[in-house]
């Protein structure tokens, strides 16, 4: 029996985990795209990482994925950045409350602020709790988007809900993914990108 050149057999293995942008990201049967097109409002953003959320090791609830300006694998500079980011969570429930994730989402957030951050943001929370109404089902997306200098819009299923001005509730909302205490180590550092495949150097020539 004959076996492959190892150059051979390394590139066949690169081929299997490339993601590049002719490519998207899937992970449990969702597709995600690797780039979100720029508009008059922002510029392009990258897929920086995406993971999959269950609820005691059984339930798959939902995925997420975080859209960035440019890479990055740290939490700190991230979260402190005045860039545009976008949160998207991606339900996999066949059908659920709205306000049962909102809740959910909120339970989450609490555990990264202090009882006075948490107190500060009651305004900001109970405007989010207002756009999550009726039910959500398996396959609907919800867009947390952060623009510079305005404060978070939320898209639900295509639909605009609102802005929720200024930074901190968005700090807030990323943090449950990548704050100090997140959702799970290993969700943390899929969605900082860690575990992302990595395009393979360009090699001239070939």
């Amino acid at each position: 029996m004959k076996t492959l050149p190892l150059t051979l057999a390394l590139s066949m293995i690169a081929s299997i985990f490339m993601w590049n942008s002719a490519q998207a990201f899937t992970i449990d049967d969702v597709t995600l795209q690797d780039t979100i097109a720029a508009t008059q409002e922002r510029p392009e953003l990258t897929l920086n990482g995406a993971a999959l959320r269950e609820m005691y090791f059984l339930v798959k609830t939902y995925v997420g994925a975080l859209y960035l300006e440019e890479h990055n694998e740290d939490p700190e500079v991230i979260l402190a950045s005045e860039t545009h980011k976008r949160m998207v969570f991606i339900t996999l429930l066949k059908k659920v409350s709205a306000r049962r994730i909102a809740n959910a989402l909120q339970e989450a957030l609490v555990v990264n602020l202090t009882a006075d951050e948490h107190k500060a943001l009651d305004k900001e929370l109970a405007q989010m709790l207002s756009y999550f109404e009726g039910k959500m089902y398996e396959g609907q997306e919800t867009s947390f988007d952060y623009i510079p200098g305005k404060g978070t819009r939320i898209t639900m299923n295509g639909e605009v809900k609102g802005i929720i001005p200024g930074k901190a509730y968005f700090q807030a909302m990323l943090s449950i993914w990548i704050g100090k205490t997140p959702v799970g180590r290993d969700f943390k550092e899929s969605i900082l990108g860690l575990h992302m495949p990595k395009v393979p150097a360009q090699v001239a020539n070939q």
